[in-house]
């Protein structure tokens, strides 16, 4: 699917249709982050309060804070930076693992 359709469908589409690109885009984002080609279970929980937040937000994306009539939001610069620690921690220990099996496959 092309970004400018899956903007449109962000825009004007069905909850559902909102929802599965808003998923698939913050598991894209997360494999990523973490730098795997599939987001171990352990961190299933990361997909879903950040497409819960991201759904929550359509419309007001790009924006750093809202305010209107004592009603204030502030957000934040990405929606994965509460959870900046876990991946950095799942990025060390697994750099460090990867760099291990390489020293090792080097002596047979």
């Amino acid at each position: 699917m092309s970004i400018t359709e899956d903007v449109k469908k962000l825009l004007t589409g069905t909850v559902d249709e909102k929802l599965e690109i808003i998923e698939r885009r913050t598991v894209e984002r997360l494999r990523f982050l973490l730098g795997v080609e599939e987001v171990p279970e352990e961190f299933e929980y990361i997909s879903y309060e950040v497409t819960l937040k991201r759904f929550n937000r359509v419309g007001n994306e790009g924006m750093a804070s809202y305010s209107q009539e004592g009603l204030s939001m502030t957000f934040p610069d990405s929606d994965f930076d509460e959870y900046a620690a876990e991946i950095a921690e799942y990025r060390k220990k697994n750099d460090t693992n990867k760099k291990n099996n390489e020293s090792a496959a080097r002596f047979y």
